[in-house]
């Protein structure tokens, strides 16, 4: 079955964490360190803000010694103490490098917390100009003894939302500062015994003329969830989509082949063009042509497709579930800000985008959006996220909420690939918020919300599939930048991505 990465052209508190991968290949869920000049990397907040990926704890994830999230029983202790004294601090680890080299657990860090004790201490980090007192895991095996200095360190403080990687301190306070490094320890092959293992710190100065206590955990921040197959759908007894617009439960499908594509919709507009070849953003097609989209450089934007229910099939339904492939050009780069990308609406020129406040009576919308793009020394770096632009009767403020889709990462794409991007929207009961919006990329779910209310009266109902792209916010894009579509699939039921001709089972979603 296809994967749509590459579609042929024949078918169409006080802690440290320490995190054990190659530098070569930093996993999708490591915190990161961030930069000097941007709050990007692991904060009070964030294990990693340029990927807006959030601890689901204020000031980090644990798991302790029995496997317990936010658990007290320590893998080992330290005893630190207020001496005014300058020397190492050692933590026994043993046990836990051991169950990482076993395959015990996913290698996601050690985390270092305070039990209990009063106090505030200053280590080195590996910005630190002296070598020798940068921290250091020392590992034991029957072949010898390794020493591995940090590949990344930084510490978090509750004052600020900034990611402080770049200092040449590490600053742990009881229920305050926290402290995250990263070791390389690709050479360790698994299934190795560890004899010994030791993570050490250099402390310089220490504060609160008491000692404290602190246990070493397993830092278990992420967003992955388990692998499984692509869930299929009704296209899946459509191979290539052939024939798909047939189908009883579809209302719309374009593959963009035809020169007359927009005569299926209510409206067209846009920087658009059709393309069968594009050389210059190492364009490959599904099959024969697709939709290129441009944001101009100076400009915001660059496609608007409407396809309005009760003009092209007399009704406006309550829920429906809308498929399209999309494929980021070469030249894909979101360097200042975000924008939106299609999805569904129901705005009724009245309310629900460009700071007209949805409030339940006027309209509201759930268009897709894009994110500012992951830079390099992140551990998703290259990618660029997509999720949801909601405007909805709860909404903060006048503007709608961004939500991405971080389900096992999904929503952060890579250029010069083919996804299969499907969103779902059910309108709420008037009076609850049991309103859903659901996508999925490649069919795998990759974002869920099931308490929305976008509405507070009947007459509110799905008005409209919006294919916009726009970029902003206000700030126009300071270069040219192309993205491709194709395939559109609007139908009653969960339609899936396309599959080669082999018959596959179904297996569809519930529908609420």
């Amino acid at each position: 079955m296809l994967t749509f990465r590459s579609i042929p052209k024949s078918i169409f508190v006080f802690y440290v964490a320490v995190a054990l991968v190659s530098t070569a290949s930093a996993a999708q869920n490591d915190w990161a360190e961030g930069t000097s000049d941007r709050a990007d990397g692991a904060s009070r907040d964030y294990y990693n803000r340029a990927a807006l990926l959030k601890w689901s704890n204020y000031m980090g994830d644990w798991r302790d010694a029995q496997n317990t999230a936010q658990g007290d029983t320590a893998y080992a202790v330290a005893e630190l103490v207020d001496d005014d004294r300058v020397r190492f601090i050692e933590w026994s680890v043993t046990q836990l490098i051991g169950e990482w080299v076993q395959g015990k657990h996913q290698n996601q860090g050690i985390f270092l917390r305070a039990i209990k004790g009063v106090g505030s201490y200053r280590f080195r980090s590996r910005e630190y100009g002296d070598p020798s007192k940068r921290p250091a895991l020392i590992i034991s095996r029957t072949n010898g003894t390794t020493a591995h200095a940090p590949v990344a360190d930084t510490y978090l403080e509750p004052s600020t939302y900034r990611s402080l990687g770049g200092s040449d301190t590490l600053k742990v306070t009881m229920n305050s500062n926290n402290v995250l490094l990263r070791f390389d320890l690709s050479d360790i092959e698994r299934g190795t015994e560890v004899v010994r293992a030791k993570l050490r710190l250099h402390t310089y100065a220490q504060y609160g003329d008491g000692k404290l206590i602190v246990g070493a955990f397993r830092c278990a921040q992420g967003h992955d969830t388990p692998a499984s197959a692509p869930i299929l759908g009704l296209a899946a007894k459509y191979p290539g989509d052939e024939g798909i617009e047939n189908d009883p439960d579809v209302a719309f499908f374009s593959d963009f082949e035809s020169a007359n594509w927009a005569d299926g919709w209510t409206s067209a507009s846009g920087n658009l063009q059709l393309v069968a070849a594009d050389r210059d953003r190492l364009f490959e097609p599904v099959k024969g042509k697709a939709l290129r989209a441009r944001i101009a450089k100076g400009s915001n934007h660059a496609m608007s497709l409407i396809y309005k229910f009760k003009k092209e099939i007399g009704r406006e339904p309550e829920e429906i579930y809308f498929r399209y492939y999309l494929r980021l050009g070469d030249d894909w780069n979101q360097s200042i800000q975000g924008g939106k990308l299609p999805g569904i609406s129901g705005t009724y020129g009245v309310a629900g985008w460009g700071g007209r406040r949805s409030d339940g009576t006027n309209g509201w919308s759930a268009r897709g959006a894009f994110h500012r793009s992951v830079g390099q020394g992140n551990p998703l770096a290259g990618t660029h996220p997509i999720g949801t632009y909601c405007y909805h009767a709860d909404q903060p403020g006048i503007y709608g909420e961004v939500w991405l889709w971080q389900k096992g990462y999904r929503g952060y794409l890579k250029k010069n690939a083919w996804y299969c991007i499907e969103q779902y929207v059910k309108m709420n009961t008037p009076g609850k918020k049991d309103g859903i919006i659901r996508a999925w990329v490649d069919g795998g779910l990759a974002f869920e919300k099931t308490n929305i209310r976008f509405r507070k009266v009947n007459h509110l109902k799905i008005e409209q599939i919006w294919m916009n792209v726009y970029h902003g916010g206000r700030l126009p894009s300071p270069y040219d930048q192309h993205l491709f579509v194709d395939n559109v699939v609007i139908a009653k039921r969960y339609v899936g991505p396309m599959k080669a001709a082999v018959k596959q089972p179904e297996n569809l979603p519930a529908s609420d």
